[in-house]
């Protein structure tokens, strides 16, 4: 069985940024508490990680769509699943 985290090499950019933010911090600065937002959706921490990708990589919200669903470095740096649904037109 493989996850998703062997699939991502170690020396990846995405890896290196990880160790160097401090998501803990980025996330309590999100003035959105969690059950305001009226929906499940996925999470502040995902919101900002995903935001910092869309950010780094230069790509509209439908590119980073695309982009998330298709790249398993950015599901991984994401903290999506190998086979999550990452259809965001729904949240």
């Amino acid at each position: 069985m493989v996850n998703l985290d062997q699939l991502v090499s170690e020396k990846h950019t995405y890896r290196k940024l990880k160790k160097q933010l401090y998501f803990e911090r980025i996330t309590k600065s999100v003035k959105i508490k969690e059950n305001d937002v009226g929906a499940i959706g996925f999470g502040k921490l995902r919101l900002v990680t995903c935001l910092i990708l869309q950010f780094m990589e230069d790509l509209s919200d439908r590119e980073f769509e695309r982009f998330i669903s298709e790249n398993t470095a950015g599901k991984w740096f994401c903290e999506f699943g190998l086979l999550d649904s990452v259809d965001m037109s729904s949240y």
